[in-house]
């Protein structure tokens, strides 16, 4: 398996490099996604994709228990030893799983989180589907990403490797709608003018934002957050 096959599904050495460099690059969108999420100490969460885990590390600083869950177990493996202290506290389970069929019962969690992996998710209007039903009535689905489809230059690079699809937030929202969600509410990045863009129920609104902590490519992508409820 090649360096561009791995970003898909991380395997062996070559895979475990590529989850600890994106333990690092995807923190600041990570961390800018995580700032629309208000987690309760007793909240029971499960962040689907966890990659290298440290997603799972953050939320379960403040929430009752987390979950992840990744096909790769390359990312498995990783997210266990990233979180080795909170699994020996019961604060953390990692499994190895698909988004396609969630190990879980109906109505599980309080929050679901996809951050960087929607990409890869096989009929993601199925898949949102299947979170819903995990999700707890009144539950937050989540989902992050580092590009607002694929216009800009360095999405179209990666696009051009990865067996990858790119999404908008209103092809998102509309792929949520169809599954019943509501509150649905997208939160773009603007590191041109350094706010951030809200669109929720067809209205649009702009506050300003901080975007200082950013790296040069993270410049040239457009951060996107979507929320909805169950």
């Amino acid at each position: 398996m090649g360096f561009f096959d791995n970003m898909r599904k991380p395997q062996g050495k070559l895979g475990n490099m590529q989850l600890k460099s994106m333990n690092k690059e995807h923190t600041p969108v990570s961390l800018w996604g995580l700032k629309h999420l208000k987690i309760k100490e007793d909240d029971v969460i499960l962040d689907i994709g966890c990659g290298g885990g440290m997603n799972i590390k953050r939320m379960s600083e403040k929430a009752k228990k987390v979950y992840g869950v990744d096909y790769s177990i390359e990312s498995v493996k990783l997210s266990r030893q990233v979180n080795e202290d909170n699994i020996r506290q019961g604060k953390v389970e990692v499994l190895e799983g698909n988004v396609a069929a969630l190990p879980f019962d109906d109505d599980s969690f309080d929050i679901v989180t996809a951050f960087e992996t929607v990409y890869f998710w096989p009929d993601i209007e199925k898949s949102f589907g299947e979170v819903r039903r995990v999700l707890k009535p009144g539950g937050t689905f989540l989902i992050g990403m580092e590009t607002n489809g694929s216009d800009s230059l360095v999405m179209r690079f990666w696009n051009h490797f990865i067996d990858m699809e790119m999404y908008t937030d209103d092809e998102i929202s509309s792929f949520l709608e169809n599954n019943d969600y509501n509150e649905i509410t997208a939160y773009l990045r603007d590191a041109k003018n350094k706010q951030e863009i809200i669109k929720s129920k067809g209205e649009e609104r702009r506050v300003d934002d901080d975007y200082s902590n950013i790296s040069f490519s993270d410049k040239f992508v457009q951060w996107v957050t979507v929320t909805a409820v169950k």
